[in-house]
This record gives structure tokens, C-alpha cells and sequence, in this order.
């Protein structure tokens, strides 16, 4: 009886560990048209935070101007950041080479968008479908500031890009 409950325990502990959480995959971009061409797999980002107006397509924002400066980073599966970040002043553009980040030592899930300026702006994430259809389209984003148009409004950094339409964060 006395070796009954260590062995119990440790059964609960297996069984806990088997339905733990495990983290996402890494982005496989491996069968963009970029990637199966051979090319390096670029997103260039426009920083449009100073334009009022303009086409927001399915970030589920409307633009507002305030300009400021961005930050754009890659996320691993994890949530941590892998390499550099991009910081885009108004009105800038840069270019993210998304196959260093695929090379990194978890690769990257998300590409997340955050205003280095004002902490009360939310920030948004691209999902890695997004990414890959950026990857087969033009591989240009507009990252831009914007206001909700739910009944509860808040203001967030949005992105939309031209190849396949995809824009967020879709709130």
C-alpha cells in the first residue's frame, strides 16, 4: 500500500505533462513563391500613421493621422523576439528579410506592429497565413494608426496589405 501513492503521483504527473500545452510550430514559409524561387522572402512596411483616410480593407479600422514612429518584430512560437526589430518613423519604409528570421533558432509565428510613441495605442499581430500570403503577393504592407468602430473605441496600429488583401488586426 505504501508504493501506491508515489505511483499515482507519478502517473498524474505523466498525465498532467501529456496534456500540458504545447507550443506552435514555427511559420513554414518554405512553399512561397519567393521561397520556392529561390529569392530571399521580403515584407517591405510603409509606415502610414501620419496619413488620414485611405483604404483599411479588413483591419477593421478606420484611419486616423498620428503620425509616430513603429515597431516591427518578429515573435517566436514562444512570444519572444527573434533578432532585430524594425523601428519605421512616419512617412519611412523598411524592409523585414523573413528568411533570416525562419533561420533563427525557433523561427517566428507572428510579425507583431506596435507604436514606439504612445503606450495607450494597441498594438496588432500578423498571423503566419497573413505572412504567407504577403509572401505570395506584392510583399507590401502599410502599417497605419487607427480608430475602431465598435460602440467601445480605442485606437490600435493596423496593417494592410496589397498581396491577397489581408489586413488587421481585425477587431
Amino acid at each position: 500500500m505504501k508504493h501506491l501513492t508515489p505511483i499515482s503521483g507519478s502517473c498524474l504527473i505523466f498525465a498532467m505533462a501529456l496534456t500540458a500545452p504545447i507550443a506552435r510550430a514555427a511559420c513554414d514559409i518554405s512553399q512561397t513563391k519567393c521561397a520556392l524561387n529561390g529569392n530571399k522572402c521580403n515584407i517591405h512596411f510603409r509606415n502610414r500613421t501620419g496619413d488620414a483616410g485611405g483604404s483599411d480593407g479588413t483591419s477593421g479600422l478606420s484611419q486616423t493621422s498620428s503620425a509616430q514612429t513603429i515597431i516591427v518584430k518578429a515573435k517566436d512560437p514562444n512570444g519572444d523576439p527573434t533578432g532585430n526589430s524594425l523601428h519605421i518613423a512616419a512617412f519611412e519604409k523598411k524592409t523585414m528579410n523573413i528568411t533570416k528570421k525562419t533561420h533563427k533558432k525557433n523561427g517566428f509565428k507572428t510579425i507583431k506592429f506596435a507604436s514606439q510613441d504612445f503606450s495607450g495605442v494597441l498594438s496588432a499581430s500578423m498571423s503566419c497565413e497573413d505572412v504567407i500570403t504577403v509572401l505570395n503577393g506584392t510583399g507590401i504592407c502599410k502599417v497605419f494608426h487607427g480608430r475602431t468602430n465598435t460602440p467601445t473605441k480605442y485606437f490600435a496600429i493596423g496593417y494592410q496589405c496589397d498581396g491577397g488583401n489581408v489586413g488587421g488586426p481585425g477587431r
